[in-house]
């Protein structure tokens, strides 16, 4: 008998567990497949097999997914993900599996028939529970949640299972995305016959039948189904009457579900390189002439023309025989990154991000998996797309956060996977950002990766947009309270009067950051969260923008009844409120992550902007990466002070980052630009950077604090967060892992933090401790170490805050 090393979607101590090969199964590496765990049936991935078990006590497996299989590639970069970021080895290999396999077991209550004498008194739903499933020989979840009070149900459901009055059945269940078909109908009909065929239609006055022949006959194709049931009225009926006849042919045709069919895509010509454009692209075309896994940051300003470089890059790979994939920090920049690489390359684009449908994901995943496709472009879960013979991977903006996962396990870096990726397959790694990561640049000054610049703007406007600073302590002086200094109004003024567009830009959601009592100061808070409620005007509620909890706008103080409420602080609705105040006539939209994805996606607002519909854009970060709008000359920064005293080491290159990439909106088309920012702390060392452009001494300053407090790229960072409902069990279980994690740092040069409160003490209705271990090597401190649950460990987080 053959056995086989599994990596079970289960919560245990192990990598791997043992189980046999039934007779008539043919397992190989990499397979999907189910496996009994415990009393439960969970998915499993073949990663080993062998004549003998590596532990003993083994179990048969119970299927196999024939039809999903993961690389050799895939498979070692799963275990170096395993090992890098402390995760299971299966939570690492489900991020290459394709759309559809996440599903659970289908799972059985059915009768053990044991006596009830033993058994405590049942309550009127037990019994019921139980009665039913005597009588129909077992009850599906289904069918409980249906008629016995949904979760409660299954919840009494179990305790019958204790009971042992039920038993608990699981199978295994097949992958829940199908392909979708539809059914061709074309004429067999020749020349010769057709006299014929036409006058047997007539004599047997079938009318319909004839109808729809000559409508075949006249189209000279095959035409679907439906067409000729809206065409000629014609039902299935009479089509299987005409195929009886051999007349027509009936055939299945796959449909692929193209999710590119919203956007536009326009033929471009292929543009000519600048002479910058053009050695940095002679540097990276030699290293696929020589056929070498090199890492490249290409460094240049807003609107240098990177994306002609990636896009010459993917062809080069092309006419290699080579496949290429290239990152974008979010879904919203996927449609205007797609529609250069779909014009480029036209039907040989995959889009792949989790906003399609779950039958285009289906679709896309088939189509680079059998090769149909070139080059894949979506968000860091593109990464893993079943892209063989890789030859290039293109992270744009590489500095975004996004790139990092740290809301579910694995919490990888797609920068760093991309890396490890490109290493294994020999593939060349593009990292483009007008303002690299900080860790980024360091690496290529000191040659880990090769640095290429582009300094200059491509198109008429080769300098970057001329930058105002406005102190609004000054404009406050002189009598100006309101939201936009003298300057930006008239800047925006001009601009309308020149039909030119406007982005006010303002990191923040919602009217007013907090609602406060002008005569007790009670702060209206999130209940679960430790955060103020964000007044949103446009909805009438208060909400939390960490859990999503709101409340309607309230009239009085919950606290001492007092009627005196004050709204604080500006979100992008107050801009826009404002906005329409001071430019009635304008055109206004607002562009945040409370505007439906619907109506921002793909292209919706995009093709507004692009149409001449639109004067005003107020947007958050979501609009100020990557977008461009040839009309948009003016760019405001309402407030640039926002997120520079976040307790985070971070902050000020992410501030800076921010106001480079807004900045970078202006004059991208025949028109100059012009930025104004508002702040009220102009001396400060991000502000005056961001104002000249100027990266490399907002490097300097950066990388001197990092080394003297010795934060990466100094050092490694590990951060683990202790959460719990109960505020002290979580300041017990932390205080318990930070005694462990001193000892065990003891000898090395790793540091341990006392545990402490994050930014947010309490979210989502937990309290939380986190712990940062920082050293060369601090994740060999945690090997072997048990934590209970509630914690999570973050390897490389991207914030401490």
């Amino acid at each position: 008998m053959r056995y086989a090393e599994v990596a079970v979607d289960a919560p245990s101590g192990r990598s791997t567990y043992s189980y046999g090969v039934p007779v008539g199964f043919i397992a190989h590496l990499g397979q999907l497949v189910w496996v009994p765990f415990g009393s439960r049936t969970v998915r499993g991935v073949v990663v080993e097999l062998s004549a003998t078990p590596a532990y003993e006590d083994t179990r048969d497996m119970l299927s196999l997914e024939s039809s999903v299989s993961l690389s050799p590639l895939q498979l070692n970069l799963a275990r170096w993900m395993e090992a890098r970021y402390l995760c299971s080895l299966f939570a690492a290999l489900a991020l290459f599996l394709p759309p559809g396999t996440d599903r659970s077991p289908l799972v059985r209550y059915e009768p053990t028939g044991n006596s009830l004498e033993s058994v405590p008194a049942l309550s009127a739903r037990q019994g019921d529970i139980l009665r039913r499933a005597t009588e129909r020989e077992g009850l599906s979840v289904a069918d409980i949640r249906k008629n016995h009070a949904g979760a409660n149900g299954v919840a009494d459901a179990e305790i019958l299972v204790r009971s042992g009055l039920l038993k608990r059945e699981e199978t295994p269940r097949e992958r829940r995305t199908r392909e979708s078909t539809q059914l061709m109908v074309s004429s067999t009909v020749t020349q010769r016959e057709l006299p014929s065929s036409v006058e047997a239609l007539r004599r047997s006055r079938a009318t319909k039948q004839l109808g729809v022949l000559e409508y075949l006959l006249a189209q000279g194709r095959a035409v679907v189904l439906d067409e000729l049931r809206d065409k000629c009225s014609a039902t299935p009926a009479i089509v299987r009457a005409l195929e009886g006849r051999g007349l027509v042919k009936i055939e299945v045709q796959r449909v692929w579900r193209n999710p590119l069919v919203p956007l536009c895509i326009r033929s471009l010509p292929v543009p000519r390189l600048t002479e910058a454009q053009n050695q940095v692209w002679t540097s990276i075309r030699s290293h696929f002439q020589q056929d070498s896994s090199t890492g490249f940051l290409i460094f240049g300003v807003t609107g240098s023309g990177k994306t002609e470089v990636y896009l010459r890059a993917a062809h080069e790979a092309r006419s290699q025989g080579k496949r290429s994939i290239c990152l974008v920090p979010e879904i919203a920049l996927a449609a205007q990154t797609v529609e250069r690489f779909v014009s480029r390359f036209p039907g040989r684009v995959a889009l792949i991000h989790s906003g399609l449908t779950e039958g285009q994901q289906f679709d896309e995943w088939e189509r680079v998996r059998n090769g149909s496709c070139d080059v894949v472009v979506g968000p860091r879960s593109a990464l893993f797309a079943p892209v063989d013979n890789l030859g290039l991977i293109v992270l744009d903006e590489e500095h975004e956060w996004t790139y990092k996962q740290d809301d579910a396990t694995p919490r990888y870096h797609a920068r760093a996977v991309a890396e490890e990726m490109a290493r294994a397959s020999g593939a060349v790694l593009l990292l483009g950002s007008a303002t690299p990561d900080v860790e980024t640049f360091h690496r290529a000054v000191r040659g880990e990766l090769r640095l290429l610049e582009l300094p200059d703007r491509i198109g008429p406007n080769t300098t970057l947009p001329p930058v105002e600073v406005v102190d609004m302590r000054q404009e406050l002086r002189t009598g100006n309270a309101g939201l936009f200094s003298r300057s930006l109004t008239e800047g925006i003024k001009g601009a309308l009067a020149r039909h030119e567009q406007v982005l006010l830009f303002l990191n923040r959601r919602g009217t007013s950051t907090m609602v406060q009592c002008r005569e007790c100061g009670h702060v209206f808070g999130c209940p679960r969260c430790s955060v103020a409620l964000a007044h949103h005007s446009a909805r009438g509620r208060l909400v939390c923008h960490r859990c999503g909890y709101s409340t309607p706008v309230p009239d009085v103080c919950p606290e001492c009844k007092s009627q005196r409420l004050r709204h604080l602080g500006v979100g992008t609705q107050r801009v826009v409120d404002e906005v329409a105040a001071v430019f009635p006539k304008a055109r206004v939209i607002r562009w945040d992550s409370d505007v439906p994805a619907r109506v921002r996606g793909e292209s919706g607002l995009s093709t507004a902007v692009h149409g001449g519909h639109v004067d005003i854009i107020v947007g958050t970060q979501m609009v100020a990466k990557g977008l461009d709008f040839p009309n948009l000359t003016l760019v405001g920064v309402v407030s640039a002070d926002q997120g520079l005293n976040v307790p985070d080491y971070r902050s000020g290159e992410r501030v800076f980052q921010l106001l480079c990439q807004a900045a970078g909106r202006a004059g991208r088309g025949l028109q100059p630009g012009r930025v104004v920012v508002q702040t009220y702390d102009p001396e400060n060392y991000v502000v005056r950077a961001a104002a000249t452009h100027d990266y490399r001494s907002l490097y300097r300053e950066e990388i001197r604090y990092r080394e003297e407090a010795y934060y990466p790229p100094f050092c490694s960072l590990v951060r683990l967060v202790c959460a719990n409902v109960n505020e002290q069990r979580c300041r017990a279980e932390a205080e318990r892992v930070y005694a462990a994690l001193l000892c065990r740092a003891d000898g090395t040069d790793t540091r341990v933090s006392k545990p402490l409160s994050p930014y947010l003490r309490r979210l989502r209705g937990r309290y939380r401790l986190q712990i940062i271990l920082r050293g060369s090597a601090p994740a060999v401190v945690l090997e072997g170490l048990s934590l209970a649950r509630g914690w999570t460990v973050d390897v490389d987080p991207v914030s401490v805050a």
